[in-house]
Order: structure tokens, then sequence, then C-alpha cells
């Protein structure tokens, strides 16, 4: 490994890398209401190209750590971002075949950056400060998130969609190009490796799944991150509806509230990281961050329909600062226990789990819903999932300590 690093580099490049595609995904579930019937579809088909997107991201990402060590990280950050660019593109015909074509791009682009990610990240991020460099890195989903939700609308009143579908594709494909110059300063042993096809990892052959079995932190993490992706896309997706639904919010209200959450889980990543770093071990952090989720769904389904606004802004934000703020952490404990050389295939193997939280999660909350139970209902029986996995978390911490 060289022996020089560049943290600042490989911050600033894996954070652009995560924001755009972050953007990216995101877009199809801004525009789709003013979108959607123009096309001849429902505005809730969203949701199918989201699903078969994390499907996509779900594959990638196992077999990404096998394309970083033959590649390199940045090589693959690269390709990410081209995926990416081809899925927008691919969207401008609006087509129904070409927009299953483009949720596959999309997702399979996304599914590259963790693994790449993680990889740079944890040759380059200080080791006394890996939790906040991780955290930080993580921040570029909420600011992607909010990029889409900014950029998409204003794009759609001046050029339309097509036009603004366009340009996101394009900034994916000039952040491809613009990495390239990183390679000989982030990754100079990847051209000085004299066969890398002789690397099991380099083959595709390296470890995935099983090896994730077999190493029991990671097979943890990788299950506490199932249950945090669970919490995470079931607050996120269902916060509007409950409050508008259920506790007679405008819509307006509740959608400014859902804006806030985003900006609370962005300071709370850092704020997370820095607190591992500093102060609180990672694992025994996790799962304090797991029973308190647990205890702010609680909260949220225990808000009356009189409740001030006050009161629900309170609620909402906890539930962001937890169940929005633990990835970096996540991230950072992975790439500690697991060897250097096989970081980026753990990662992609790890986040298997969590794109499937992501992906199961609000399919069943909503089938909670639609058999008759409340919103608050839902959010009661959420709770009981985080509490499990941070208990199983603390646990973790105190094998470690002994």
């Amino acid at each position: 490994m060289d022996p020089v690093t560049r943290p600042l580099l490989a911050l600033g490049a894996t954070l652009a890398v995560q924001m755009l595609g972050s953007m990216v995904l995101t877009m199809p579930s801004v525009i789709a209401p003013a979108v959607a019937p123009s096309l001849g579809l429902g505005a809730e088909r969203v949701g199918l190209f989201v699903g078969l997107a994390y499907l996509a991201a779900m594959l990638s990402g196992l077999v990404s750590g096998g394309w970083v060590a033959r590649l390199g990280a940045v090589a693959v950050s690269q390709m990410s971002m081209a995926a990416s660019a081809l899925g927008a593109f691919a969207a401008i015909a609006g087509h129904p075949l070409a927009l299953t074509l483009a949720a596959l791009l999309i997702g399979t682009g996304y599914g590259m950056i963790n693994p790449a990610s993680t990889s740079l990240l944890g040759h380059h991020a200080p080791l006394s400060n890996r939790g906040l460099f991780f955290s930080i890195k993580q921040t570029g989903v909420p600011l992607g998130v909010a990029l889409a939700g900014v950029a998409m609308p204003w794009g759609l009143h001046v050029a339309g969609w097509q036009p603004s579908v366009a340009c996101a594709g394009a900034a994916c494909a000039l952040l491809a190009l613009l990495l390239w110059p990183s390679i000989a300063r982030l990754e100079p042993q990847v051209a000085a490796r004299p066969d890398a096809r002789r690397d099991p990892a380099a083959t595709g052959r390296g470890p995935g799944l099983r090896a994730v079995w077999r190493n029991r932190p990671v097979l943890r993490l990788s299950l506490m991150s199932f249950a945090f992706a669970f919490t995470q896309l079931c607050f996120v997706t269902f916060l509007v509806s409950y409050l508008n639904l259920a506790l007679g919010r405008s819509l307006a209200l509740a959608a400014g509230i859902l804006a806030g959450a985003q900006v609370i889980s962005t300071a709370a990543r850092i704020g997370w990281g820095y607190v591992a770093d500093r102060w609180v071990a990672p694992s025994r952090l996790l799962g304090g961050l797991g029973l308190a989720m647990g205890a702010s769904c609680v909260g949220l389904a225990a808000l009356p329909a009189s409740a001030a606004d006050a009161l629900i802004l309170l609620a909402a934000t906890v539930c962001a600062a937890t169940a929005m703020g633990w990835n970096g952490v996540y991230f950072a404990e992975l790439a500690r226990h697991a060897e250097p050389r096989e970081v980026a295939a753990l990662a992609g193997a790890s986040q298997f789990f969590t794109f499937c939280g992501g992906m199961v999660g609000p399919v069943l909350f909503a089938e909670v819903v639609r058999r008759g139970g409340t919103y608050a209902g839902a959010y009661l029986t959420l709770a009981a999932l985080p509490t499990a996995a941070g208990v199983m978390m603390l646990r973790q911490a105190r094998r470690q300590r002994a």
C-alpha cells in the first residue's frame, strides 16, 4: 500500500460521488407526480422504479469488491457515475422499457458507491478521525436528496423534465471525467501491482456473503444495518402521509418537516461520527442509537392529533437524528473489522443486507396499513426492530470490551 495518504482528496471525491448518485436515485420520486401522468403512468409506479433500482444496487454491490481489486476504487467510482449518467439519459425516452433500463442502470451505479468509497477512505482517512470522515461522506445522501428536491422542480418549471434529467446525467458524466487525474494520487499501487489477475478478489472470487457469515462482528453489523435501513426508509417514506392523513397537518407543513429532517440528519451524521472517534466506542454508540430509534418510533406513534406542531417537529427531529444518522459510524466500524484487501468486498456484501432492509421495509409497512392498521400502529410495531438490533450491538460491545 502507498504510505502517503491524501484524506481531503479522498473525502472530496467520495462525497461528490455519493451526492450525485443519491441525487439521480431520488430524482424520479421528485418528478413523478408531475411527469408520470404525461407518460400514461400512475405516480405510484415510482415505487416500482425505486424497487428495481435497489435490487440492482444489491447485486452490483456484491461484485464491486472484485472490480475494486482489479481496477481500483477510483475507477469503480467512475463506473458508478457513468452508469448513473446512462440511466438518466435512458429515462429521457419516457417509454416503460426505457424507464426499466434506467432503474437498473441507476441502481447498478448506486450499488458500486459504498464498496469503492469504503476502500478509499479505509486507506486515506486518519485512524483518529475515521468515524468523522465516513460520516461526512455519508452526508452526501441527504445532500443529494436535497439537491434533487431543489433542482428538479426548478428545472421542470424552467426547461421541462427531459432537459432537467439530461443535466443530471451530464453532471454525473462530468464527475466521472474529473475523477480521472485523482487515480495517480489516490491509488498509485493499482498501477504498480504486477498481476492483479492472480488476486482472488480481482477475479470476482474474493470475499462476499460467505465471508460476512464467517466474520461474526461483520455479520452483526450487517444484520444491524438491515434493521436500521428498514427503520430509516419507513420513517422517510411515510412521515408525510402520517402527518397529513393521520394527524391532520397540511401537506406543506408535513413536507416542510420532512425537509427539516434531512437537515437534521446531515448534522447528526457528522456529530455521531465525531462522538464515535472521541468519546463512545462505535459498537456501543450504534447500540445506543438502536435503542433511541425504537424510543423515537414509539414517541412518533404516540402523538395525538391535538399535539402541538412544535411537539411533532421535536418527535420527527429525534427520529431523523437517530434513524438517519447511523450510516457513517456503521461504515467506519465495518472498515475496522475488515482486512485492507477485503474491505471493498465486505462493504459490498454487507450493504446487500442494508439495501435489502431499505427495499423490504416500506413494502411491509405499507402492507400493515393496507390491511387495516394505522400509521401509528405501524410505527409502534416498527420500534421493536431497531431496539432488538441495538441490544445485539450492545452485547457485541461488551464482548469487545471483555
